[in-house]
């Protein structure tokens, strides 16, 4: 006979037998991989861009965050690219992290503006910005994997109306200036100018001049004539000159340095009939044949 305590009793054996088939399926799906929310993939990701309407040169916030498998993915290697150009990050990316058991969450926030003629209006006012890449590491695996979470799109509005523009005219007012006037007369400034310019120009000259070889342009040029004379040759037309000259003084500088040359030559007997010539008195007498004897020497020695 069937009692309401036996039918309580079955109830409650179907009962527990239920719960334990339905938990020992959960926990061969855990262990198994995918965890609760997860499925097949190791990453789950979300993008979002606030406000989704938005004035030109407003600041956009932008946030990212994944859900991972820390069975399956190794959380330290996950790393994030985002594309926001035109768009421009205004500080540092903030990172935050949580962990549940084996999931991992990271949320990582921005903070975007844009203030060029790319960021300008135009038709509808509709941004799209690029895809997030997603790069992370499977465990047991050397090689990595990708994904890509695409962004919301969101839209932006001009802060002045398209008719305000068409309405808008210049306006200006016209003014008569005071003539100019100057602290310095611009025609002493220009002579004052005009004059450094000058001693520049002549200073540079004088150094550039003093560094060049003048003397061997000179001569290349046959602007200076060069005297192939040997030193004796030359001493020889110095006391015939100075003879012509009639000074006494001339006369006995040049007979001795006549001796100096003869001296230099190995021709003493000559170097001293010049010095005793030189210092004779009244004045130097004798120059004659001493200068035709010089001039033979030169002659048989060929200098």
């Amino acid at each position: 006979m069937v009692t309401a305590r036996r039918l309580f009793v079955g109830g409650v054996v179907v009962a527990v037998i239920l719960a334990a088939a339905l938990g020992l399926i959960a926990w061969n799906s855990w262990d198994k991989g995918g965890g609760p929310g997860l499925g097949e993939e190791p990453i789950v990701g979300t993008a979002l861009l606030t406000p989704e309407q938005h004035l030109f040169g407003d600041a956009v916030r932008a946030r990212v965050e994944l859900i991972v498998d820390g069975n399956r993915v190794d959380p330290d290697s996950i790393e994030i690219g985002a594309n926001f150009d035109p768009y421009r990050e205004l500080r540092p990316v903030e990172v935050t992290r949580s962990e549940d058991g084996a999931l991992t969450k990271l949320r990582y926030d921005y903070v975007l503006g844009c203030l060029v003629s790319q960021c300008l209006p135009r038709g509808a006012g509709r941004v799209e910005l690029g895809g997030v890449a997603v790069n992370y590491l499977r465990r047991g695996e050397s090689e990595p994997a990708a994904a890509t979470v695409e962004w919301v799109p969101i839209r932006a509005a001009g802060r002045i109306d398209p008719n305000q523009l068409d309405q808008a005219a210049l306006r200006s007012d016209l003014r008569d200036l005071p003539s100019a006037s100057y602290r310095v007369s611009p025609r002493t400034v220009e002579l004052v100018a005009l004059v450094l310019a000058v001693l520049f120009a002549v200073g540079a000259a004088i150094l550039i001049l003093r560094l060049l070889p003048l003397d061997r342009l000179a001569t290349r040029l046959g602007a200076r004539f060069v005297d192939k004379r040997s030193p004796l040759e030359q001493a020889l037309a110095l006391v015939r000159e100075s003879a012509e000259s009639g000074s006494p003084e001339e006369e006995r500088r040049a007979l001795e340095r006549l001796a100096v040359e003869l001296r230099r030559n190995r021709n003493p007997a000559l170097a001293g009939d010049a010095s005793r010539i030189a210092w004779s008195e009244p004045v130097p007498a004798g120059i004659d044949p001493l200068s035709d004897e010089v001039e033979r020497v030169i002659s048989e020695n060929g200098h």
